[in-house]
């Protein structure tokens, strides 16, 4: 082999040892047996309803990532996520559709002051990040049950603009063909795509990595870890309300306990995704390949007609399998690589 064919060789080596390769691998593998027990899951109804379900857990995933690669954790998202379906659906009253959007104002404001008690108590008073979003997921709970007691509300009918176009009256035959193939949670999602776009072109997305990387060496070259910790809460915030704006168009009403099941499954998504708990590495746009691979797993399970009693279980463990798939072949190639270095030199 001449040195230009082995120095190619390394080129694809280097490639192929990224997280990043290995994590679509595991999502087509995912996806091509998903497809297998699902025959009309190319179908274009299969897709909407799939992108339907898998949206809550990609726009909390997302979110989660931001601050897990700036060196912290959330706790407190699902809790979140329920509290704001509780406040926009005591806010909104179904006759008055203005009511819809003072809602979402209010909604928003309770999310950024979500973020902000996670931020400061993170970043400026140096309380470990499980401590502080462990601790505000049970204020989040309170007052979500001081809201709504029991699952119910109201929601403006302009409101289905956030789940089902079609759903809407008055709404021309060409917009419901348009929603048909394009669903509102799509956009949600792209719209989170393009916020983390726009952010990573900034100082503060580029600060992000550096804090989670390492705080004090961040802190010595004249950045602020307690600034950019509480822009990444803020900034998971956002990404929450997108994902209550979604369930109260979906069920029209407000649950106290309905985000609990996200929180958990957003870090194990962003783990998937390759996002490392320490901080500092990963993409934002993986998590949500990672919470797409989370999201087939479920139907896989459903689909391969698995008991209910061992859903949790089988779950658990495909989720560690493509965790430790993943991690292996990522080593496995970077030890090729390194032999391939030795031999070059």
């Amino acid at each position: 082999m001449t040195r230009a064919s082995r120095m190619s060789s390394s080129v694809v080596r280097r490639v192929l040892a990224k997280p990043e390769f290995s994590t679509f691998l595991i999502f087509v593998a995912m996806l091509v047996l998903t497809a297998f027990l699902q025959r009309n899951f190319f179908d274009s109804k299969s897709i909407v309803r799939n992108i339907n379900a898998f949206a809550p857990l990609i726009l909390v995933t997302m979110g989660q990532a931001v601050v897990i690669v700036s060196g912290g954790i959330d706790l407190s998202a699902g809790t979140a996520v329920s509290l704001l379906t509780c406040v926009l659906s005591t806010i909104m009253k179904k006759a008055d559709p203005l009511s819809g959007v003072w809602a979402i104002l209010a909604a928003l404001v309770v999310a950024l002051a979500t973020g902000l008690v996670n931020g400061i108590g993170i970043g400026y008073l140096r309380i470990p990040p499980v401590i502080v979003t462990f601790a505000s997921s049970f204020i989040w709970l309170g007052v979500a049950l001081f809201l709504r007691p029991t699952p119910g509300g109201e929601a403006v009918d302009w409101f289905y603009v956030f789940y089902n176009v079609g759903s809407m009256n008055g709404v021309s035959a060409g917009i419901k063909a348009f929603a048909a193939v394009f669903p509102p949670a799509l956009f949600l999602i792209l719209f989170g795509c393009l916020v983390w776009y726009l952010l990573s072109r900034t100082r503060i997305g580029r600060y992000i990595y550096a804090v989670g990387s390492n705080g004090d060496s961040a802190y010595e070259s004249g950045i602020d870890p307690a600034r950019v910790q509480t822009a990444a809460c803020l900034v998971n915030s956002l990404f929450i309300f997108l994902a209550a704006l979604f369930f109260v168009g979906q069920n029209q009403s407000g649950d106290a306990r309905l985000g609990d099941p996200l929180t958990l499954r957003a870090i194990a998504a962003a783990v998937v995704g390759g996002i490392a708990l320490t901080g500092g590495r990963g993409s934002i746009y993986l998590a949500l390949v990672g919470a797409l691979i989370l999201s087939l797993v479920n139907k896989i399970i459903f689909f391969a007609n698995v008991s209910y009693a061992y859903q949790t279980l089988v779950g658990g463990v495909i989720v560690i399998v493509a965790i430790a798939a993943s991690q292996a072949y990522t080593l496995y190639n970077r030890k090729l690589m390194a032999r391939e270095r030795k031999t070059l030199s």
